[in-house]
C-alpha cells in the first residue's frame, strides 16, 4: 500500500528506466493510461502516474488515473480502460523523464500500469 514504482520504459524490459524527451520536443502534450489493480480485501485504492526528472523544467507533476473499490472482503479486480489525457507540460529536450506508478490504500496486492507518452 502507498506505493511509487518506476515503470519500465518498454512492456518486454524488466529494468525500470527514464524516457528521454525528443529532440526538438518542447512540451509533453498528451498520456495515456491503463491501468489495473488487484484489492485483497473489503477495501478501495486510488491510481496515480507521477513524472519526474530533469526533462520537466517545472517539476514532478501526478496525474489521477483512476479509483476502485471492493465491498466483499474475499477482493476484487479494479480495471481502468486506457485513456488519452491531454497536457500542455514544457520539457527539455533530449533530457530524461522517469514514469512511476503509484497505488494509495489499503490491502491493494498489485497494480498494473501501461503508459504512452506524445511529445510535440
Amino acid at each position: 500500500m502507498d506505493t511509487k514504482s518506476q515503470l519500465t520504459t518498454l512492456g518486454s524490459e524488466t529494468a525500470p528506466g527514464p524516457l528521454l524527451v525528443p529532440a526538438g520536443c518542447t512540451k509533453l502534450s498528451e498520456i495515456i493510461v491503463a491501468a489495473a489493480a488487484q484489492i485483497a480485501a473489503a477495501t478501495g485504492c486510488s491510481l496515480f502516474i507521477r513524472l519526474e526528472g530533469p526533462g520537466l523544467p517545472d517539476g514532478p507533476e501526478t496525474l489521477t488515473v483512476g479509483a476502485g473499490a471492493a465491498a466483499v472482503a474475499t477482493g476484487s479486480v479494479v480495471t481502468i480502460p486506457a485513456s488519452k489525457i491531454r497536457l500542455d507540460l514544457p520539457v527539455v529536450a533530449t533530457n530524461e523523464i522517469l514514469v512511476f506508478g503509484e497505488m494509495a490504500g489499503t490491502d491493494v496486492t498489485q497494480a498494473s500500469f501501461g503508459v504512452s507518452l506524445a511529445f510535440e
